[in-house]
Formats: structure tokens, C-alpha cells, sequence
């Protein structure tokens, strides 16, 4: 083996072990391939070449899991072999589209059989034009898979070349020379559909939580004051109360309504809030001294305490980033969480549930 084959093996040794990992992976139905490769080409000993090393690059396509179509290009730097010196450059390239069959595309250690036909181009120094040949080929080799998208590959190949001349042959019994090629490279696979069966979600049930229910909070009469902390319980619906749940008669003295647009069952406030909370920030400024009320509301999709639970955290996460963010005084702020008790529009369609689901900032005396 040359210089030039052992660093290219050593190459593409060092890349299959940064990309190494658990072997898991299978020959993807509609997946594309791509595989750089190296080795040596051992050339009929009929013809007056050296043998020397080899480099290829194939692109492929795989119909199914098993069955695939592939088309590579392989060159080899060669040189005559004559006694005496004098010898002359050849390049070698081989073009070939071709068929692979999978023997076991779900295993990790994949034997492969490949066949096909193309075209040979003996490109000599100093010799104007090219010789050119028609050929057909047959072997095959083995994967053995590194990730869901990469594994290395040994690649084993007899070509049948059909030579209609003699040039750099040292005998003419025979058009019909046969080249031996071994290569080692690194299959990436893109794209495809997966065989593994999907999982049933059924094994996933909600059970567990039925099973060990855990306590939320509860506030009967829907004034936003839990009732461990409310010593009001039963305040009629829509009076405003204070903070352990006592009317208030105090009406606001302004209020503003941001749509803050949380995904579903999440309470923490995002960069795509901020412009709202900026000018609740202006707004609240308008009104130094006057104690703040920050207000979460739902629509009423889901369970009406989780709702509750859910409404109070985020209006306390809107007061916190007003606080911490916009320089909002602490002890002017209050939150305070409604759930879907106090609707603006119907539940009814989505564009009232939307209006419903927001966070009030009220000013109060």
C-alpha cells in the first residue's frame, strides 16, 4: 500500500470514529446516500499498469429498506509498467450505475450484494484523446452503522473490463480483462422513512394522576382569594375584594387589558411579551403612588381549578417582569389570579376565548 492510499484510509478512519457511537441504525426506505471512499485497485496483470491506490464518491437512492440504486465514480493514479524506466502517467476512471440489495437493512452489521454496468476511461499523459471502455461489475461488502445516519462501509468489486484494443496490454488472447477493487468509506444517509414501529401512546395514561391526585387550591366563590386565605367566603361574583378576600368598593381608578399570548398550559413570560409589558410599564407610570393590581384571566377550555392555578401564576410572572424588568415598585404590586370566571366574550368561538385569555393591569386608589 502507497503513501497516498494509507492517508487516505487513516482519513477516513479518524472521520468514522468522530462520528462514532452506539450502533443504531437501518437502511432508510427513500432515503439519498453519500459515500466518499478509498482503497486500492488491483488491475489485470495482462495489462502493462501498476497497481495502485483508488478513490470513489457514490450517490444512491434506496427504493425500500432492502433494495437501492446507485451510481459512483472512482478514479486510480496509475503509471505504465515497463522495465527500463520511461514510464507513463495513466488516470483510470469509472463510471458505474448500479443496484444494491440489503440483506439485513435493520441491523447494525448490514451485508450488502451490488451489481451493475458502465463505462472505463484510460486518460493517458502526453496521448491525445481518451481510451474508452465499456464495463460491467459485480460483489459486494458490508455496513456497519455508527449513528441513525452514518455508517462505515467495506466494499468489495470485480470488474469486467471490455477492452476492444490492445493498448497496454502485454498479451491479446482475449478483450476481456477483470480488475479487483477494494474500497473502505463512510455511507451518510439523508432524508427516508423510518420501519421502526411507532410506539402504542395508549402505555401512556393519564392513570397515575387519577391515582395520586394531588391538592390544588381552591377558591369557591371565584373572587381570585383562595379560600385558605379568604375570610370572606361567598362574596357574590363580579364584586371586587381585597387581598384576603373582603369586598372592596374602591372602583379603579384606570385599567388596561394586554393580550399576552402564553402556549398552552405555560405561565413564564417571553421576549414576544415584552412590547406589551413595555407599555403597561409607561401606563402604570402615569399613576405614581396608586397601588397596582395585575390581573391573569383564561377562557374556560380545561378544568376550571387548574384555570384558577394557571391564571394566578401567570399574572404573578407579569407582575415579577414589571417589577425586576421595568422598574415598577414592589410593594405598589399585586397579583392576582381569576381564571375563566370573568369572561369579556364567549367561549363559545376561539376568537372570544382569545379575547379571555389576557392580564388586566387595574390602578387603584
Amino acid at each position: 500500500m502507497n503513501r497516498t492510499m494509507a492517508k487516505s484510509v487513516l482519513l477516513i478512519a479518524g472521520i468514522s470514529l468522530l462520528l462514532s457511537g452506539s450502533a443504531f441504525a437501518e437502511n432508510r426506505s427513500a432515503a439519498f446516500t453519500l459515500t466518499p471512499m478509498a482503497g486500492y485497485h488491483m488491475i489485470d496483470g495482462g495489462m502493462d499498469l501498476d497497481n495502485d491506490a483508488a478513490f470513489g464518491l457514490a450517490l444512491g437512492y434506496n427504493f425500500n429498506k432492502n433494495w437501492g440504486i446507485e451510481t459512483d465514480l472512482r478514479y486510480t493514479p496509475t503509471q505504465t509498467d515497463r522495465s527500463g524506466g520511461n514510464d507513463i502517467d495513466v488516470d483510470i476512471w469509472t463510471l458505474g450505475l448500479g443496484a444494491l440489495y440489503n440483506f439485513q437493512p435493520e441491523e447494525a452489521l448490514n451485508p450488502y450484494l451490488a451489481f451493475g454496468a458502465g463505462g472505463m476511461v484510460y486518460d493517458v499523459d502526453g496521448v491525445s484523446g481518451n481510451d474508452e471502455d465499456y464495463m460491467g461489475y459485480w460483489g459486494g461488502g458490508v455496513k456497519y452503522a455508527l449513528s441513525d445516519s452514518a455508517a462505515l462501509r467495506l466494499d468489495m468489486r470485480h470488474i469486467l473490463d471490455y477492452r476492444s484494443d490492445s493498448s497496454f496490454s502485454k498479451q491479446d488472447d482475449t478483450d476481456w480483462r477483470h480488475h479487483m477493487q477494494a474500497m473502505f468509506g463512510v455511507t451518510f444517509q439523508f432524508g427516508g422513512e423510518s420501519s421502526e414501529p411507532v410506539k402504542e401512546t395508549r402505555a401512556v395514561e393519564p392513570a397515575p394522576v387519577v391515582a395520586q391526585p394531588v391538592a390544588q387550591p381552591v377558591d369557591s366563590d371565584g373572587d381570585g382569594v383562595n379560600d385558605g386565605k379568604d375570610k370572606c367566603p361567598g362574596t357574590p361574583a363580579g364584586v371586587r375584594v381585597d387581598a384576603v378576600g373582603c369586598p372592596d368598593d374602591v372602583d379603579p381608578v384606570a385599567e388596561l387589558i394586554l393580550q399576552l399570548n402564553f402556549d398552552t398550559n405555560q405561565d413564564a413570560v417571553t421576549h414576544f411579551h415584552q412590547s406589551e409589558l413595555a407599555e403597561a410599564a409607561v401606563f402604570i407610570n402615569k399613576f405614581p403612588g396608586h397601588r397596582i393590581e395585575v390581573e391573569g384571566h383564561t377562557d374556560s377550555v380545561g378544568d376550571e381549578i387548574y384555570n384558577q392555578n394557571l391564571s394566578a401564576r401567570r399574572a404573578e410572572n407579569v407582575r415579577k417582569t414589571l417589577v425586576e424588568y421595568y422598574g415598577v415598585a414592589a410593594d405598589r404590586t399585586t397579583a392576582r389570579g381569576f381564571g375563566e370566571r370573568k369572561p369579556l366574550a364567549s367561549n363559545d368561538t376561539a376568537g372570544g376565548r382569545q379575547v379571555n385569555r389576557r392580564v388586566e393591569i387595574e390602578i387603584l386608589p
